[in-house]
């Protein structure tokens, strides 16, 4: 039988005996779900597709750990969120020993963290963009099962198996989730609309000047 047409967990239980081709065709099917997630994550960070390799680097490692009775892709989720907490820790401690860095030597230029390196890829989407923004702006427990959830579209029961939560505290997140999103749409809203009265109001108002140089019009 064709890999392509290979359950994830027939392909999972062959890459484990060390077939590389039955892995292969596990990475082809989840290396873009996987990026977006990770991407998403990071917040846009130049170093998701790194985290992405990494996570595939372990799931390869670990094959024979992987428990056929689990889905697959709950496994290899919950392999790349432990790379993104790996990336974060790390980089929290090497923003930390930046800044004291920076503090021990005034001249040392400033060293951007990464976490502000926002992907421009819909720069022509605002609406995307701005919606991005706010989700990354979520709390991590609520934007971690959101994310799963709505962007990834899977089944609650699989996003409790990978958060290592229940259901009902899935459901619950995922609620509290939206309704910050919801109450910041009508914040962004509210704002925009006192800023076009503030300009209007604020705009002179442009009076046309009668022209004495016109020729008079003689009535008929």
């Amino acid at each position: 039988m064709p890999n392509t047409q290979r359950t994830d967990a027939d392909l999972a239980i062959a890459a484990a005996t060390g077939e590389e081709r039955a892995f292969t065709e596990l990475m082809r099917r989840y290396k873009e779900p996987l990026y977006r997630y990770v991407h998403r994550s990071m917040r846009g960070s130049e170093e998701a597709c790194d985290v992405v390799q990494d996570a595939f680097l372990a799931a390869w490692r670990f094959m024979g750990t992987y428990d056929p009775s689990q889905k697959f892709s709950t496994w290899i989720y919950q392999i790349a969120l432990n790379k993104v907490r790996d990336h974060g820790r790390k980089r929290a401690v090497r923003s930390f020993f930046f800044k004291a860095a920076a503090l021990e030597r005034p001249d040392r230029p400033e060293i951007a963290d990464a976490s502000q390196n926002i992907s421009d890829d819909c720069e022509h989407r605002d609406e995307l963009h701005r919606v991005t923004k706010m989700v990354d702006a979520l709390p991590d427990t609520l934007k971690q099962a959101f994310m799963l959830q709505v962007f990834q579209d899977l089944p609650q029961s699989e996003v409790a198996d990978i958060l290592g939560i229940s259901v009902k505290a899935v459901e619950t997140r995922v609620r509290r989730a939206r309704n910050m999103l919801k109450a910041q749409v009508e914040a962004n809203k509210a704002d925009q609309i006192s800023a076009n009265l503030h300009t209007a109001d604020a705009e002179p108002r442009r009076v046309r000047r009668p022209n004495f140089y016109a020729p008079a019009i003689a009535a008929e």
